[in-house]
């Protein structure tokens, strides 16, 4: 595939994979799969219903699906790829999920990890993508190929590049989404509630809040679980409150 492809497969219409079509069906055809979504659902995301099967056989396949889930999809859309199809996921992590589609998919299967910075509560406030960051990471892709797909992503879906290894990028989601997600979660256990005398800085702690609570349990597993580099940022990150808190006790006025 070295042009932008007419027929894009997608692999799974969760919340990510609906914004997936409604932004992919401007500019080719979509076809859908996903067992638990409603031939109607998928409509209304822009795409047509279809098998597997089809949707495995266009020249570019998105899987839209948990991370957890890449490995047995990969081993169930083998049979139906196209000679030299590029297959990309959109997960959080990328290591270990590079690394499954290398390992399950057929050799005639070019791969290609990517990571969209977004998601549809962003497209939501913002009134759209077209600006925004998503991370490539060549895995077993032909120069033309990610020389098209580049092109594709930057100029007709109008994102921001960043180009980077999978290791790099898992290390800096460690921080970036590892400890974001932290605490947001953090801020829900404490059921933070917004008052009148909230500042900006307040109601953005609120918003990180609000985002993880609509995060589906898979991605915060993926994203906590996943990536081999998130422990040791949890670990830097809870020492880091431990030392701020011991801090502010040691400064306590004593109290009559």
């Amino acid at each position: 595939m070295t042009d932008a492809p007419t027929t894009i497969g997608l692999i799974g219409l969760g919340a990510f994979g609906r914004l997936a079509a409604s932004c992919l069906n401007r500019h080719a055809d979509v076809l859908c799969f996903d067992p638990e979504a409603p031939e109607d659902a998928v409509r209304a995301a822009g795409a047509t219903p279809v098998s597997m099967e089809d949707a495995a056989a266009a020249p570019a396949v998105v899987l839209s699906v948990p991370v957890q889930a890449i490995p047995v999809v990969c081993v169930s859309i083998g049979a139906s790829l196209q000679e030299n199809a590029l297959v990309c996921d959109v997960g959080s992590v990328k290591l270990r999920p590079v690394q499954w589609m290398i390992d399950t998919l057929p050799r005639h299967a070019q791969v290609l990890g990517t990571h969209p910075l977004f998601g549809p509560q962003t497209a939501e406030e913002l009134g759209g993508i077209a600006g925004e960051p998503i991370v490539l990471c060549r895995a077993r892709v032909h120069d033309e190929t990610y020389d098209g797909a580049k092109r594709f992503i930057a100029d007709t879906l109008k994102l921001k590049v960043l180009e980077m290894s999978a290791d790099e990028h898992d290390q800096q989601m460690a921080f970036v989404q590892g400890i974001t997600h932290l605490i947001g979660r953090a801020a829900s256990a404490m059921r933070l509630e917004d008052f009148p005398t909230a500042t900006l800085a307040y109601k953005r702690l609120l918003q990180m809040k609000r985002n993880t609570e609509n995060d589906a349990p898979e991605l915060y597993e993926a994203i906590q679980h996943l990536n081999p580099y998130a422990a040791a940022a949890r670990r830097a990150f809870l020492d880091a409150v431990e030392g701020v808190v011991k801090s502010a006790e040691a400064n306590e006025p004593a109290r009559r």
